[in-house]
């Protein structure tokens, strides 16, 4: 596969351009390479991996059709010799003095600054990247699954924490995706809550958000439950927000526009009252890294590709009382989607 991504970069590079790629994720995503000093040069013809002495074994290992240079100084092994032409850099992840110093040493070449070259690359998933991401999405719902009868009142966030990641680690994940959001209480109110020794009590609302890591891809879901019976208030909070989220899985396909998913999670919202509680982005890209492209916020008038990986996490949020939100990672199809984090929509009491 990694020899596919390969071919499709050169696809875009003209005759006499070469493509510096500096950050190691993009390094592993086009050439498998998992070291973490390494650096990559594209031309429309070759592929040349640069890294030191304490990754020789490894790159050979790990990698296919690339040519392998070994030294401690990447962008003279890599761009010694090479004809005039133009280089390409990534311009997220080269610092200001790092170009000056390729500009000063290279004077034949001339450099310029790119953006998201190969993000928009990994957009798209292969087999083998979505059938990982697959993968690390099944432990992440089966260790959810397993966990939640031993989740009782009077437990702590951080003890919940650790039986979820424990049990997707014994599932045969790699490591989890990010660390895990376990907020209870008023605590669910916060988007991003890190959690803390607060014990659950009866009637907390209780939000979830975690993953795996399978082969270096990410999962991400959310759901969220009560502690034994709910409010009615927290009832229809959970029923808004499953139906807004059930309204964008409804909508996505390959065939519209990211702006349609918005609009028909945000119009669902608006109907039941929370639209104005709803306070952080729709969803984003899962792959190599657990936030990538494409996000709905950044694409709206963009058509959603076939083979997107991408979330659809609506949530809703009432200030010192409790939120819900509810997220799944999804496939983008031409008919619709493959749900990847497929667990129950009810508000199930604990």
């Amino acid at each position: 596969m990694t020899l596919q991504r390969i071919e499709r970069l050169q696809s875009e590079l003209a005759d006499d351009q070469g493509l510096y790629v500096t950050n190691l994720i993009n390094v592993r995503y086009l050439c498998g390479f998992t070291g973490s000093n390494g650096a990559l040069f594209v031309t429309k013809n070759s592929a040349t991996l640069a890294t030191d002495s304490r990754y020789e074994i490894q790159s050979a290992n790990q990698t296919i059709g690339v040519e392998i240079m070994i030294g401690r100084n990447l962008s003279e092994l890599l761009l010694r010799g090479q004809p005039q032409r133009e280089v390409l850099v990534e311009g997220d992840d080269i610092s200001v003095n790092a170009l000056k110093a390729l500009k000063d040493s290279n004077s034949k070449m001339s450099f310029l600054e790119t953006d998201g070259v190969i993000e928009q690359l990994r957009s798209v998933k292969d087999q083998s990247e979505m059938q990982s991401i697959r993968a690390a999405c099944q432990i992440s719902t089966q260790a959810l699954s397993d966990i939640l009868p031993k989740v009782q009142v009077g437990l702590t966030e951080r003890q919940v924490r650790d039986l979820l990641e424990n049990r997707m680690r014994e599932l045969g994940a790699d490591d989890i995706a990010f660390a895990s959001i376990v907020a209870g209480g008023p605590n669910s109110a916060i988007p991003h809550h890190e959690p803390t020794t607060r014990e659950l009590s009866s009637g907390d609302l209780l939000k979830i958000d975690f993953g795996a890591k399978v082969d270096g891809y990410h999962a991400d879901c959310t759901r969220t439950f009560v502690m034994g019976k709910p409010a009615q208030w927290q009832v229809e909070l959970h029923q808004a927000v499953a139906q807004a989220q059930a309204a964008g899985r409804s909508t996505i396909s390959s065939v519209v526009d990211y702006s349609s998913v918005e609009d028909a999670v945000n119009a669902s919202l608006a109907e039941t009252g929370y639209r104005e509680f709803f306070t952080h982005g729709l969803g984003h890209g899962v792959g190599l890294e657990i936030h990538e492209e494409p996000f709905f916020s950044r694409n709206r008038a963009g058509k959603i590709a076939k083979n997107t990986v991408i979330t659809i996490e609506p949530g809703a949020y009432l200030p010192e009382r409790g939120g819900v939100r509810i997220e799944d990672t999804v496939a983008v199809t031409m008919q619709g989607h493959e749900n990847y984090t497929e667990f129950s929509y009810e508000l199930i009491e604990l």
